[in-house]
C-alpha cells in the first residue's frame, strides 16, 4: 500500500524562534521501500527548495534519507525518479554525495530529461534506467562574478573544479572505452543525447516505455543547443506561473535563486 506523508523542516533563527524552512513529499510504496523525484530545479538551501515542493536541496535529501529504516533496521530500497532541467552545480554535486552514501539499494529513473547538473544524480545509484526517447545533457557549468580581477580568478577555479568533478562522475560510470577526453568534448559542446545515444558512453539500461509529461522546471529553456521539439514540447503543456510567495514582500523565485548564486559566489572569495 503506497502512503504519502509530508515533512516539514524548521530552524530557528537569531531570535530563538522556530520557523518552517521547507518540506519534502515522502512516498512510501511499502515498508521495504521508498521513492524520490527530482521533478524541479536542484537548489542549494532550503530557504529556496520550500516554496517549490518539486525543488530539492542537498539538507532536503539528507533529511529525507535519514527516514528511510526499515522494521529491522536496516535500509529501505530507494527508487530515484529524475525529471529536472539541472540547476545549482554545488548543490547537485552534494545531493550525487549524498545519495551515493546511501546504503540501501537505489534504482534511478530518467523519467524526461536530466539535464546539466541534474545529469549527474542518476548515477549516484545502483542502477540507472530510461526509455530510449530521455534527454541528458552535459555542458560546462555556469556562474557570475563581479568585483577584481583576483576575484574573477577565484570563480573561474571554482568552476574549473566544478567541471572536473562533474568530468569524474560522468568517468566513473563510463562504458565502451569512453575517454575522459571524449566526455570533456560533450561538456565543451553542450551535447544533448537521448538515452540510447548516452548508453553508448555511460551505464545505462533502455527500457521500453511510453512517454511522460513535460518537465516542470524550465532550466533547460536558457541553455544554447536544447532541442528544438523538447521546446515545443514544453511550450504545449506550459502551465500557469505559481503565485508569487510572501515573506514580508513579494520575490519571486527567480530572485531567490539568482540571490542563492550570489550567496555561494560570496563563500569563494
Amino acid at each position: 500500500m503506497r502512503r504519502t506523508k509530508k515533512y516539514q523542516f524548521t530552524q530557528k533563527d537569531k531570535t530563538g524562534a522556530v520557523k518552517d524552512c521547507g518540506y519534502m513529499i515522502y512516498d512510501s510504496v511499502d515498508d521495504e521501500s521508498a521513492e524520490l523525484r527530482f521533478y524541479g530545479d536542484i537548489c542549494s538551501a532550503t530557504w529556496i527548495s520550500k516554496y517549490f515542493e518539486e525543488d530539492k536541496c542537498p539538507q532536503d535529501v539528507a533529511d529525507f534519507l535519514a527516514e528511510l529504516t526499515t522494521e529491522s533496521g536496516g535500509h529501505k530500497k530507494l527508487d530515484v525518479y529524475v525529471n529536472s532541467g539541472g540547476g545549482d552545480v554545488f548543490g547537485g554535486l552534494a545531493i550525487y554525495s549524498i545519495l551515493a552514501r546511501y546504503p540501501g539499494e537505489k534504482i534511478a529513473h530518467i523519467d524526461g530529461i536530466a539535464a546539466s547538473i541534474a545529469g549527474i544524480i542518476p548515477f549516484a545509484c545502483d542502477k540507472v534506467v530510461a526509455p530510449k526517447y530521455a534527454q541528458i545533457m552535459l555542458h560546462k557549468p555556469w556562474s557570475g562574478c563581479w568585483g577584481n580581477a583576483n576575484d574573477f580568478k577565484k570563480a573561474i577555479e571554482a568552476l574549473n573544479t566544478a567541471e572536473q568533478s562533474i568530468i569524474n562522475v560522468y568517468k566513473a560510470h563510463a562504458v565502451n572505452g569512453t575517454t575522459e577526453d571524449k566526455i570533456k568534448s560533450m561538456i565543451d559542446r553542450e551535447t544533448w543525447l537521448t538515452a540510447e545515444q548516452a548508453a553508448e558512453y555511460f551505464a545505462i539500461e533502455l527500457l521500453d516505455a511510453e512517454p511522460v509529461a513535460a518537465c516542470v522546471s524550465d532550466s533547460y529553456k536558457r541553455y544554447i543547443n536544447t532541442p528544438e521539439a523538447l521546446l515545443k514540447i514544453s511550450e504545449s503543456t506550459q502551465q500557469p506561473e505559481p503565485p508569487i510567495p510572501q515573506e514580508g514582500e513579494a520575490i519571486n523565485n527567480r530572485k531567490r535563486k539568482l540571490q542563492m548564486s550570489l550567496d555561494v559566489l560570496k563563500l569563494l572569495k
